[in-house]
């Protein structure tokens, strides 16, 4: 058995595994849920994975669910090249970024992401201010890392890099029906630019980019893991 994907365009954790598929040369084939659809509610789907959430990796081993998850298991199918570092002390930063980024700066991404696409600027204006003001404090300190470090775990392309680049591409989606803020600033600092361009250059990276942004439609966010 090979591995297949099941996915839904635009939902940053199924770019985290699409990225670590190709980085990894590992072969696989996908099953794409659209945006809406009841798919994802259907018995036997929730028989691969009872949330009925997205993304789902079916393996010989059987299906791996959570994008962490199935970044951990592929790190362990096909060590090269290392996700998570190659000895105690780079493993111990890389998962420092990546919990940084899921414990703080996911939910503002959430948020902001969510009341764009919904059209509640106005309605959900406080909600929004604080979005912005944490999500500037914590991009102020991944800025500096990358001013300091070719990628966020050091020097080489790791999961942390992996997890917070499809959150920058939804930020930066969701900024442009914003009027201009100091994020939008951030987002157009030098090094951070210099780091996007790096992972635009892994293998198949524009096979990951989501097909369906042209359309300019919102992931369905209740439905990603």
């Amino acid at each position: 058995m090979g591995y297949h994907l099941y996915w839904l365009s635009g939902a940053p954790p199924v770019w985290r595994v699409m990225l670590a598929l190709n980085l990894k040369k590992i072969r696989y084939t996908d099953t794409r849920f659209e945006i809406g659809s009841s798919d994802m509610a259907d018995p036997s789907f929730r028989l691969i994975n009872p949330r009925g959430q997205v993304p789902v990796l079916m393996t010989p081993d059987g299906p791996v669910r959570e994008s962490l998850a199935i970044l951990a298991y592929l790190d362990r199918v096909k060590p090269e090249p290392p996700l998570f570092g190659r000895g105690p002390t780079e493993a111990g930063v890389i998962w420092q970024w990546i919990m940084d980024y899921e414990n703080h700066l996911r939910g503002a991404m959430v948020t902001l992401s969510t009341i764009v696409y919904n059209d509640e600027q106005d309605a959900r204006a406080a909600d929004l201010a604080v979005a912005m003001e944490v999500g500037c404090r914590e991009m102020e300190t991944i800025l500096h890392r990358l001013r300091l470090m070719p990628w966020l775990g050091g020097n080489q392309v790791s999961a942390a890099d992996i997890v917070f680049y499809p959150g920058v591409q939804w930020m930066r989606r969701s900024l442009q029906h914003l009027d201009p803020s100091p994020m939008h600033e951030m987002m157009q600092n030098p090094a951070l630019r210099k780091w996007e361009q790096k992972i635009e250059r892994l293998p198949k990276y524009k096979e990951t980019v989501p097909p369906h942004w042209s359309a300019d439609e919102p992931a369905n966010v209740a439905a990603l893991g």
